[in-house]
């Protein structure tokens, strides 16, 4: 395996790019190529909004061109929460094929394939530190399917220092905590991790979720850091640990 198949995510392609430019960076630091086929949302956000005909276009869309660009040898890469659970889980279950299937059964999240390098003695461990005390919030999406890789990866970067986890829904939702009239009870979930937040008086919450990111800082402004880009950090950091 010397190539990986990205998916970027709506999130990361359009509004916080350095997520995918982290991720480009790692899989460069490990002797990855990369492989970006062209992009569409995945059909979570209309599923969710119950725009089933708008979901099965984009998701048949990308699934071909995900299928494609894999040529049934290279695993698929994810860095979005909801984009992974949509193409593992969501999407097979109701608009099925064979290629729907397929790319389920090869799809990783980023931290998840990270892991899996380490599994495979691949990983280059080539980590400067990083002096940082943070949050981890597990994301909705990915503690339905019992991830927390992210949280074995964090542990493997000196100087970052783990002072709690959320595993409670932040109450963003998908698009629920965008709507107006969701706001006071998206607030009242939320008032969990912010209080988290405050009270361990952390530097920064670890997400892979760029809407529980953005939920997250909403209310203190704290700086949200997805998995990728800390790993990028640690790769590019001195002994001293500066970056």
């Amino acid at each position: 395996m010397d190539k990986v198949v990205y998916f970027t995510g709506c999130f990361s392609n359009y509004y916080d790019p350095e997520i995918s430019k982290a991720f480009l960076w790692v899989m460069e630091k490990n002797g990855i190529d990369v492989i970006v086929p062209d992009q569409a949302c995945c059909g979570m956000p209309m599923m969710a909004n119950a725009n089933l005909k708008g979901a099965k276009k984009n998701f048949q869309k990308i699934v071909r061109s995900l299928f494609e660009a894999s040529e049934k040898i290279y695993p698929i890469v994810t860095t979005c929460p909801s984009c992974n659970i949509m193409l593992k889980n969501e999407g097979k279950a109701f608009f099925p094929s064979e290629e729907a299937n397929y790319i389920s059964e090869r799809v990783f999240d980023s931290s998840q394939f990270i892991m899996y390098l380490d599994s495979q003695k691949r990983l280059n461990k080539d980590f400067g530190r990083i002096e940082i005390r943070v949050l981890y919030h597990n994301p909705c999406h990915l503690k339905v399917q019992n991830m927390e890789d992210t949280l074995k990866l964090l542990k493997m970067i000196p100087g970052i220092h783990v002072l709690g986890i959320n595993r409670d829904c932040c109450g963003m939702a998908g698009s629920f905590g965008m709507k107006r009239g969701n706001y006071s009870f998206s607030y009242l979930i939320g008032s969990k991790v912010w209080r988290m937040v405050e009270e361990l008086k952390v530097d920064a919450v670890v997400t892979e979720c760029g809407g529980c990111g953005l939920q997250i800082s909403s209310k203190n402004k704290i700086r949200i850091y997805h998995p990728m880009v800390l790993l990028k950090m640690a790769y590019s950091a001195t002994p001293s640990g500066v970056h």
